[in-house]
């Protein structure tokens, strides 16, 4: 882990667990940041791979200028293939799943996944639905030597399947339902270990949510190499829960991180304010 030196008392760094997740303190996101200061949470979110920042109640034109700060922005896929989100009750009522239940990296489905996302929830439950955060830098670490000289050299295969059902939704005209599905159905490699470029450590990456397959291995070789991750991955002591309060931030690097929503808030609203960032830039705006 690097120290940076905070370029001010204020700006303060508190972790929330042993490897992954940490609130900092002491940062305006909704104000430009100087040089210093974008350096230190940038450092922060290297060294505890998810960062908070409590209390900012940003609007959407507020948080991507504060996500610029570390990079350019990038959209969903859908949202341009589709003319923006399908209408949320249809899905609903279609029963197709709106909620990010399942532990995924955000894109993975994408040649170029986007490497951070930064996440605020204007309002939230009153009981239950934390973020919970999933370290694949420590997993990766803790397998045995030889499952890590099995794994180091396999490629995954992802597909953005789950949403080829969106294709079907009432804002969807005959030519972007066929964009749509074409894009679901186009399979993307990335090696099942990374390399962080930023860091030079190795982790797993993205072993769940749209991994589908291991190439070159049979389908039942390759179901029972992606479970044993899966059950090795989730256990809880590489599982950082993040409490949300309104107006929260929370931002956290795809190439070494897992999420997923905890489901225990009932049919209450839970609105999600999101934007991702496409690469780490070098250097800050």
């Amino acid at each position: 882990m690097t120290t940076i030196e905070a370029p001010t008392t204020l700006l303060r760094v508190e972790p929330i667990h042993p490897t992954i997740g940490a609130v900092v303190h002491g940062v305006d996101a909704s104000r430009p940041l100087d040089p210093a200061t974008v350096a230190f949470v940038r450092q922060a979110l290297l060294d505890h791979k998810a960062i908070f920042l409590r209390g900012q109640h940003l609007d959407l034109e507020q948080q991507g200028r504060f996500a610029e700060h570390f990079g350019d922005l990038t959209p969903h896929p859908i949202q341009e293939l589709a003319g923006g989100y399908p209408d949320f009750e249809w899905l609903m009522q279609q029963s197709i799943r709106t909620r990010a239940e399942g532990w995924h990296s955000d894109m993975a489905f994408l040649p170029e996944p986007p490497f951070a996302t930064l996440l605020t929830l204007p309002v939230i439950p009153p009981v239950g639905g934390d973020t919970l955060f999933l370290d694949l830098e420590a997993a990766y670490n803790d397998l045995s030597e030889p499952v890590r000289t099995l794994v180091d050299d396999l490629t995954v295969i992802h597909y953005a399947d789950n949403f080829q059902d969106w294709a079907w939704g009432p804002n969807v005209d005959e030519a972007r339902r066929n964009q749509i599905l074409s894009w679901a159905a186009r399979p993307v490699e990335h090696p099942l270990v990374r390399v962080h470029p930023e860091t030079g450590r190795r982790m797993l990456f993205a072993v769940t949510g749209f991994a589908r397959r291991i190439k070159g291995l049979s389908e039942e070789e390759s179901k029972g190499i992606l479970a044993l991750l899966a059950a090795h991955v989730s256990r809880a002591e590489y599982v950082a829960r993040f409490k949300w309060s309104p107006g929260d931030i929370a931002f956290w690097d795809n190439r070494t991180v897992l999420h997923r929503a905890s489901i225990d808030f009932g049919d209450t609203p839970r609105p999600l304010q999101r934007v991702t960032i496409s690469e780490f830039a070098v250097n800050s705006h």
